[in-house]
């Protein structure tokens, strides 16, 4: 696959920055859309050897990658989860939220929760003191009592920490007695049955997607069906709350429904959340939004 070419001024002045993965389709989304709104932009390829070519100082606001020497006006910089190497994204990103908190003018989404951790359980008080209905909720650290729980099937596990799937608790025993049972404390919740709805927030702005699937978790079914609808309006002051609670310009807000798409309620929100199949479904919505707030006078 060709490399993607960078747009830079003459000068070291340039107005976006990206730094990621050729390989990772959420920040070639961003790279692609820049080069059609025809924003002046450098890309930082993390996938390549020597990608760890960064340096700054404290003199002025300028990094050094390779051999170029930019001074960035805004940043989207996203670690590549589907890199073969993890760890090297992981350095490169970390260097490059480092510049950024150090240079405050820069613009960068999500700069109040850079490097702090997203605590589930927090989220979850916080969404229900806003309003949101929440799942009725058990934390268990140690998960034997799950043995001899009732009505297994229709409780869930979900890990306290990490991105790992939801499962029922009667597959989490067929894990123990398989001896497969992950090492990890979890949530229990009541299993909802109605219709799932991801709500994503970008710079205030709200917008709506329908999963269609009958997976417990949709990441399970290759086959799930993505289709924007219009933001349910109940959801929409209390999602805009909670992001800006929590300190976040980029989020995605997961509901499911009790029944059908009556009476959602929150499961989670996740900040700068992988976005591309959302896009798709919504013409470049989303991409388009992360654009204006990142480079605002284009």
């Amino acid at each position: 696959m060709e490399r993607l070419e960078s747009l830079v001024k003459s000068s070291n002045s340039v107005p976006l920055l990206i730094v990621g993965g050729d390989s990772d389709p959420n920040t070639r989304r961003v790279v692609d859309q820049a080069h059609i709104r025809q924003i002046d932009y450098h890309f930082w390829d993390t996938d390549v050897e020597g990608s760890l070519q960064i340096a700054w100082d404290f003199d002025k606001p300028v990094i050094d990658l390779g051999d170029q020497h930019l001074q960035p006006a805004a940043i989207f910089a996203r670690c590549n989860v589907f890199s073969q190497d993890t760890n090297l994204p992981a350095r490169v990103h970390q260097l490059i939220q480092g510049y950024a908190l150090a240079w405050p003018d820069v613009r960068i989404l999500n700069r109040q929760t850079l490097n702090t951790l997203n605590n589930k359980s927090r989220n979850l008080r916080l969404a229900r003191d806003i309003g949101f209905a929440i799942p009725d909720t058990m934390v268990l650290g140690d998960c034997s009592p799950l043995e001899t729980v009732p009505d297994a099937e229709n409780r869930i596990a979900k890990p306290l920490d990490g991105g790992a799937h939801t499962v029922s608790v009667s597959k989490l025993n067929q894990q123990r007695t398989q001896s497969q049972w992950p090492n990890t404390s979890y949530f229990i919740q009541e299993r909802l049955k109605g219709e799932n709805l991801r709500v994503f927030v970008i710079n205030q702005q709200a917008y709506c997607f329908h999963l269609a699937t009958q997976s417990l978790d949709y990441r399970d079914d290759p086959k799930v069906a993505v289709r924007q609808i219009s933001t349910p309006s109940r959801l929409v002051a209390p999602a805009l709350a909670l992001a800006k609670k929590i300190g976040f310009d980029f989020c995605a807000l997961d509901f499911r429904c009790r029944a059908n798409f009556e009476n959602p309620v929150f499961l989670e929100v996740n900040s700068f959340p992988m976005f591309v199949r959302f896009d798709d479904a919504g013409e470049n919505c989303l991409v388009d939004r992360v654009l204006d707030f990142l480079v605002p006078t284009t």
